[in-house]
C-alpha cells in the first residue's frame, strides 16, 4: 500500500505550480491577512511560501500542493506572530524598565540639592579669590567675616579710618560677587 501511495504522488509541474499559484494566490493572501493583520505582510508570507514550495517541489511528494502550501503558510503565520510577540513583549519589557528608570531619575531630581553639589566648588572659588585679595583687603575682609571683629574694632587693630574698613569690604565683596556670579542667586 505504500508503493501505491508513492505512486499517486507527483513532483509538481511548471505549469501545475503556475495554476496553483494563480488559482490559490489570492484567497492565501485573505487568509494570512486574517492571521497577521497586515496586507503587505500577508503578501509576503503568501510569495514566500510558494517560493519555499517551488524551492521544495523535488523533495516534496503529496497529491494536493494547495493543501501542502496551505500548511507552509500557516506555519509562516504563526512564526511571523510568535515573532511580533516577542517584540511586543520586548517593548513591554523595555517600557517597564524605562518607567522604573523615570521614577528613580524623579526621586533623584527631587533629592538632588544643588547647594550641597556646589558647595566645595563654591567653597574653592571663595577662599581662592580672597588669597588673591590686596593685602590689607584681605585682612580687613578675614578680620570681619572669619573673625568677627566689628569695623570699628579693625579700625583700631590696623590704624584704619572706619570709612577705610568700609571701603575695604566694599571692594572684597564686589570681587567675590563677580567671583562667585554663576552661583548667586539674582535678586
Amino acid at each position: 500500500m505504500a508503493g501505491t501511495e508513492s505512486n499517486d504522488r507527483h513532483t509538481i509541474t511548471e505549469e501545475e505550480f503556475g495554476e496553483l499559484f494563480r488559482s490559490s494566490r489570492e484567497l492565501f493572501i485573505k487568509i494570512a491577512n486574517s492571521y497577521v493583520h497586515d496586507y503587505s505582510v500577508a503578501e509576503d508570507i503568501t510569495n514566500d511560501s510558494f517560493i519555499r514550495l517551488w524551492e521544495k517541489r523535488e523533495d516534496v511528494r503529496t497529491d494536493n500542493y494547495q493543501s501542502y502550501a496551505f500548511k507552509i503558510i500557516i506555519n509562516k503565520c504563526l512564526d511571523y506572530l510568535k515573532s511580533q510577540q516577542v517584540r511586543s513583549n520586548a517593548r513591554q519589557d523595555m517600557g517597564e524598565i524605562m518607567q522604573r528608570m523615570q521614577v528613580y531619575e524623579i526621586a533623584s531630581l527631587r533629592g538632588c540639592n544643588p547647594d550641597r553639589i556646589f558647595e566645595s566648588e563654591i567653597e574653592e572659588i571663595f577662599m581662592e579669590t580672597v588669597d588673591r585679595l590686596p593685602d590689607m583687603t584681605r585682612e580687613v575682609f578675614t578680620a570681619s567675616r572669619f573673625h568677627g571683629k566689628t569695623y570699628g574694632e579693625i579700625a583700631s587693630d590696623y590704624g584704619l579710618s572706619v570709612r577705610q574698613v568700609t571701603s575695604h569690604m566694599q571692594y572684597a565683596l564686589k570681587v567675590l560677587r563677580l567671583a562667585l556670579k554663576d552661583y548667586i542667586r539674582s535678586h
